[in-house]
């Protein structure tokens, strides 16, 4: 299973909280908990979702830098 390492992270940066987070891409508050603590990973579509909600690319969100440069 990969654990989504930096949403909690860039989440907290933009001061929203999970349950903003998770209206802003029509998650659950307990779905978005569930991805940061690891024991549930989003499908591609939504970790898509949550990267450009949280302003970031998806190599930051699973590794915590954007490991495409």
């Amino acid at each position: 299973m990969i654990i989504v390492k930096h949403v909690k992270v860039c989440r907290e940066e933009l001061g929203l909280t999970q349950q903003e987070l998770a209206d802003m891409v029509g998650l659950s508050q307990e779905t978005i908990s569930q991805y940061e603590i690891g024991s549930r990973t989003p499908n591609v579509i939504t970790a898509k979702k949550i990267a450009e909600a949280l302003h970031v690319s998806l190599d930051n969100i699973f590794f915590g830098s954007d490991i495409s440069k």
